[in-house]
């Protein structure tokens, strides 16, 4: 075929006369394409440019970005397209001829930008920028032969004024490559170039005050700049990580969450990198949709625990998955954070959490409770980059419980012997002497002449204030330096991390050493390997801060103990808790809370070797393998001491110290192998498919040696002891998988998405080792239909619906360990008779059940995604409903088998609820240092439900030490709280009269309603009276930038479910001999003074009756919480220069800065008993800290 300057002339006349037609256009873009030649040529076979970058990003996972009248309507040769061959090579081979070039702007994004202009070009935007009278001709476009054209025949407009300036990312100030900008209301424009820096020309009629610049790049919020009369412009642009185009991490792949069919929440923790959380689950909290997370404790080195979606297990555990980079851990707990408290914050890239069984189903009997996605950082391929970032800080208790102080307990403890030494002595008065009572009734306090101490003589007594004493100011420091940076063929992660966090409760704290090297290298066009590599060292001193008075916990010691007691000695030790306060009181639950902590020693060190390392292969052009093998190593060690100095248990007298040495070591081993397939038919059909299989195998063992009768404190290793005991436990478990799963999209209009899993557990029988768990999904993006052109108020409308199954392999004991052999008996030590002697033996302690198998959800969810304004407000809607079935209960037996209890497949649960994410971009500023104002809203209900218990529907009752103080029944939630009602206080005798009551029950005493109608008090009327699981959580955020500050603040909360708060037992007793809280002051003490209605009257001899666990010690869970305020600046790029950093931002923030609670003790998000039948039991939990903190974060 023959080109000419007719042809050309031709054309230009043909597109005058029809006025920029997309047909007409094409044909430009197709004559363009091809080269000049002076003979006749045979047409190659092309291929849309559009639709050939498109493919790249399915092809080779990554996001291509470019602008419309770059690509538009360009034809390519597909035939220099090499799919074996890199990303890279295929861009510059594709891109060059067409005047293009790429630039990677990070790892998996790349921008199509225009060649340098150092030679004249001529573009679309040239041909566009016509007379407007011209451009808007109807008229159809005339035939045309092609025949020689010389360009410079070709007259453009001229150009009056030269606009330039430099776009950057509004936080790291670093420039953005890639950027349009364009004249608005024209079709005049540029892109930036690799620095940010852009240069326009504008015809002179557009010039003067009405000129606007129109900046956008696809991940951030587009700005439209008024130029007046300037020549330069510079734009810092806001990130907006709303953008559709994310990629979401799903099992074993990723996927575009335009394209997702299935329920993910997701989070890049560069929003949460400033915040002082020691580990990453901590900034996930009210952060997404579906997802609880509770700091049940404030203890440093303790992950909060997880919960997506509610609790679906009663003794397999309610903890998600969690998978690092592809791995799949070991969590070893109900709902821990699978290990995550020992991983860097600062080297995880994002989180995704998958959450219906669409996404959960391809991970099988382990994706029940959810997955959480873990992806950490890796290099990219350009200049190496080095960051340092630092903080430092204080940490202090946010809250103390308010208590009675020296001369306020002298009164209510006179008062509370008072009244059993009427109630209990013929004839008492209460003028009696102390002298003339009985020891045990006797005000004086203690019994006998102890002076300092006589109730007769409140303003003599000396007040102290214990949660002073136990709690401190401490700080809080993380040093993190990390490089990065590659080539072509090689790129690399590589940071070190050190944590230092004091406890805000003496002597507590963690030290913790991180170092994580990610590598990935392109060996060919074909194979690629990579490698990664976390080792940690964590390094903690631990308190038993937790635990009622039996337990010597640290917390209830402070809060118990008579105000008026003194700590230390006049040489400065700590009293002995049984010679000084115990044994002189007669009571055994008084200890010296200060000693609890320096007479204890309790220190742990951890080990952990995370790593794992894969090779990829691409057989053809649309096959790939990859091959994966991971290791995650644990060891730990624990050294425990207690001298003398307080009590082995509260219940017994010390005599000796005690110490023990504990090691746990477990080895967890994954393998697998994955074929993944890509067939792309034009624009309309597009398939994805991938299989592979999986195996994991996981090592456990622990050993613990106990000794007492220490000489001396000085030497505190078991061997200077007397051994009392020891003991050791291994065991072993592995899992084998195949899986498979096919996506398929047409028109990216119509989605489907089918997944399926068979895994084999050894966990279970020979007859039920196997299961399958199956998945479907499929979503109609109706925003691509034609009909919605015409809504242009709404910019992204997406309808979907998943059903699927997944499933739940591990199991626990009644007491809580893992038990890895439920299907099969096991061998324990037992002791035989031989005559007349006694030999060392095993015998069965469990009874097998070979039929025993998996626990399996079936879960539906249907979503809708919206977006309005250009995606400025985007809401996402979830509904889901979760059926739970074949719960691994222990159920009762006949015992002629030999045993009282069996495993069985019994019982089901019901989760439904529904979840709604809210993001809207409120102000969107024009120009460098604009404001810009963003909201994230998510907030999610869940209701929780019991449908099924064992073979006779009998209640589950379960107990936190006190007794029984959780029931699980049939139609209500798990674990609700077990008790008594309580409906107020026997005002006087009448009142008493009136009501069933116990037996020696008096005016002033708690009144129980009678549940049962039968006209008494016992234990058959104890009901339910609350439960732990919350109407609604919620979060906020709101994020503010101005001129270099940037602001974020974090909120987040729960509303309805209750705590049972059993500390107020031991603090609301009323039984004078231990401190109390200031609400007994409202106590009743006689028919005229009745009090609040809800405390009872001071009894020292109380038969306890007032303090059963009731409705009176359950408390709201609701709470509002402030989790962060950052406030931060990044500093201008000339001051910068001047110091030769790419980046310097310095910030201040403060973590748990507010919370709004009715609840009396230290955290409303508490559960002392973290297990799914006794969640929401107080004892006196580790107090969360509030966190003062400055810091910088260094680029260079």
């Amino acid at each position: 075929m023959m080109y000419s300057v007719r042809v050309f002339r031709a054309l230009l006349i043909s597109l005058l006369l029809a006025g920029g037609r997309p047909g007409l256009a094409q044909f430009v873009a197709t004559a363009k394409a091809f080269p000049r030649t002076t003979h006749q040529v045979e047409r190659p076979q092309t291929q849309q440019l559009r639709e050939v970058l498109n493919q790249f990003k399915i092809r080779y996972q990554v996001d291509i970005l470019f602008e419309d009248r770059l690509v538009s309507d360009q034809l390519v040769n597909p035939g220099v397209i090499d799919l074996s061959a890199s990303l890279e090579k295929n861009l510059t081979k594709l891109l060059k001829p067409q005047g293009l070039r790429f630039s990677k702007v990070k790892t998996g994004v790349y921008v199509v930008l225009e060649e340098n202009k150092s030679r004249k070009q001529t573009s679309m935007a040239d041909i566009n920028t016509l007379p407007t009278a011209v451009a808007a001709s109807n008229e159809q476009p005339q035939s045309v032969q092609l025949g020689q054209f010389q360009p410079k025949e070709l007259t453009l407009t001229t150009v009056d004024q030269t606009i330039n300036g430099r776009v950057t990312d509004g936080t790291t100030s670093n420039g953005l490559p890639g950027v349009s900008v364009v004249v608005k209301g024209t079709s005049r424009g540029t892109t930036t170039d690799g620095e940010g820096n852009y240069r326009v020309n504008v015809p002179d009629q557009n010039t003067g005050s009405n000129l606007t610049l129109v900046f956008s790049f696809i991940g951030y919020a587009t700005q439209e700049v008024v130029v007046g009369n300037r020549s330069s412009v510079n734009v810092a642009l806001v990130s907006d990580d709303k953008t559709l185009n994310e990629v979401v991490v799903v099992g074993y792949g990723t996927q575009n969450r335009r394209e997702l069919t299935g329920s993910v929440a997701s989070l890049q923790t560069q929003t949460i990198k400033d915040q002082p959380v020691t580990n990453v689950v901590e900034g996930l909290t009210g952060r997404m949709p579906g997802v609880l997370v509770q700091q049940n404790t404030g203890a440093p080195g303790n992950a909060p625990s997880i919960k997506v979606r509610g609790l679906g297990s009663i003794s397999a555990g309610n903890g998600p998955l969690v998978v690092v980079d592809g791995q799949p851990l070991n969590s070893g707990g109900l709902t821990n954070a699978g290990g995550l408290n020992q991983l860097n914050p600062n080297d995880i890239e994002k989180i995704d959490v998958l959450k219906d069984a669409s996404a959960t189903a391809i991970y099988g009997s382990r994706g029940s409770n959810g997955v959480v996605m873990v992806t950490t950082k890796r290099g990219k391929s350009g200049q190496s980059r080095i960051n340092f970032d630092y903080y430092t800080g204080t940490q202090q208790v946010s809250k103390k419980m308010d208590m009675l102080n020296a001369q306020q307990f002298a009164e209510y403890s006179k008062e509370a012997f008072n009244t059993a030494y009427l109630e209990r002595v013929p004839g008492a008065k209460i003028t009696d002497p102390n002298s003339a009572r009985p020891a045990l009734l006797r005000y004086r306090y203690p019994r006998g002449e102890f002076p300092g101490a006589n109730f007769d003589d409140p303003t003599s007594l000396t007040s102290y204030d214990y949660q002073d004493m136990i709690f401190r100011k401490a700080p809080i420091s993380n040093y993190q330096l990390s490089a990065s940076g590659g080539t072509e063929k090689v790129q690399y992660f590589i940071s070190g991390n050190y944590l230092k966090q004091d406890g805000i409760i003496k002597k507590s704290g963690i030290d913790r050493y991180t170092v994580r090297s990610n590598i990935d290298a392109q060996l060919s066009s074909k194979l690629k390997v990579g490698l990664s590599f976390s080792p940690s060292f964590m390094a903690e001193n631990r308190v038993n801060s937790d635990g009622h008075w039996a337990s010597n916990g640290v917390i209830n010691a402070a809060l118990s103990l008579p105000p008026f007691m003194p700590i230390y000695q006049a040489n400065g030790i700590t009293y002995n808790s049984q010679a000084f306060y115990a044994a002189p009181y007669d009571w055994p639950g008084i200890t010296n809370p200060v000693a609890n902590i320096t007479e204890v020693d309790n220190r742990v060190t951890q080990l952990r070797l995370l790593g794992n390392a894969y090779a990829e292969l691409s057989i053809w052009k649309t096959l790939r393998y990859r091959g994966t093998i991971g290791g995650d190593l644990n060891y730990l060690r624990q050294n425990q001491y207690q001298t003398s100095a307080i009590p082995l248990n509260q219940l017994l007298p010390p005599n000796v110290s005690t110490g023990s040495a504990y090691t746990n070591q477990n080895i967890n081993w994954v393998t697998n192998h994955t074929l993944s397939y890509t067939l792309d038919l034009g624009t309309t059909h597009h398939l994805d498919a991938l299989v592979g299989l999986e195996s994991q195998r996981n090592d456990y063992e622990e050993s613990r040696v106990n000794a007492n009768n220490f000489p001396n404190d000085i030497v505190r290793s078991v061997n200077a002891g007397t051994i009392i005991g020891g003991t050791s436990y291994r065991d072993q478990w592995s899992l084998a998988s195949y899986f498979a799963r096919v996506t398929y999209s047409y028109k990216d209009r119509y989605l489907f998405n089918a997944s399926v899993r068979r895994d084999g557990s050894s966990r279970f029988g020979q007859t039920s080792r196997f299961g399958t768990f199956p998945s479907a999904s499929v979503g109609w993006r109706v925003i691509e239909e034609p009909f919605m052109k015409a809504v242009p108020l709404i910019s992204e409308l997406k309808l979907r619906a998943s059903y699927g199954l997944s499933g739940n392999n591990a199991f626990r004991n009644n007491d809580g360990s893992t038990n890895n052999y439920p299907a099969i008996g096991v061998l324990s030590k037992d002791n035989y008779v031989l005559g007349s002697a006694l030999a060392n033996g095993l015998a069965t302690s469990s009874i097998a059940n070979p039929q025993l198998s998996w626990e399996k959800s079936r879960q539906t969810d249907v979503g809708l995604d919206l977006g309005f304004f250009q995606n400025r407000i985007l809401l996402t809607v979830d509904y889901y409903k979760r059926i739970t079935t074949d719960l691994l209960l222990e159920v009762q037996v006949p015992t002629l088998t030999g045993f009282s209890t069996a495993v069985r497949n019994i019982g089901q649960v019901e989760n439904k609820g529904m979840e709604f994410a809210l993001s809207t971009r409120n102000i969107n500023g024009s120009g460098a240092g604009a404001f810009t104002w963003t909201t994230d809203l998510n907030i999610s209900f869940n209701r929780n439900k019991v449908l099924a218990l064992g073979p006779t529907g009998d209640p589950i009752r379960s107990g936190t030490g006190v007794g029984e103080t959780n029931i699980t029944v049939i139609g209500q939630p798990l674990g609700s709280f077990f008790g008594y009602r309580q409906l107020g206080i026997f005002r006087d005798q009448t009142d008493l009269d009136s009501y069933p009551h116990f037996a020696d029950s008096r005016p002033g005493d708690v009144k129980f309603e009678d549940v049962n109608g039968d006209k008494k008090i016992d234990a058959n009327d104890r009901t339910t009276i609350g439960n732990n699981q919350p109407d609604f959580i919620y979060g906020i955020t709101n994020s503010l930038s101005f001129k270099g500050f940037d602001l974020n603040i974090v909120a987040q909360g729960v509303q309805g479910g209750q705590i049972l708060n059993l500390s107020r037992r031991f603090y609301e007793n009323l039984e004078g001999n231990a401190n109390e809280l200031t609400t007994v002051l409202g106590r009743w003490r006689s028919p005229q003074e009745p009090g609040d209605g809800v405390t009872p009257r001071a009894n020292t001899r109380s038969t306890g009756n007032n303090n059963q666990v009731s409705s009176r010690w359950v408390e709201s869970a609701t709470y509002f919480r402030i989790r962060n305020i950052t406030l931060g600046y990044n500093v201008p790029r000339p001051f910068l220069q001047k110091i030769k950093v790419q980046s310097l931002r310095v910030y201040a923030g403060v973590q748990n800065a507010l919370t709004v609670s009715k609840y009396l003790a230290y955290n409303p998000e508490v559960s002392g008993y973290e297990g799914p039948l006794t969640g929401g039991v107080d004892y006196g939990s580790y107090p969360l800290a509030r966190t003062y903190t400055i810091g910088l974060n260094l680029g260079f």
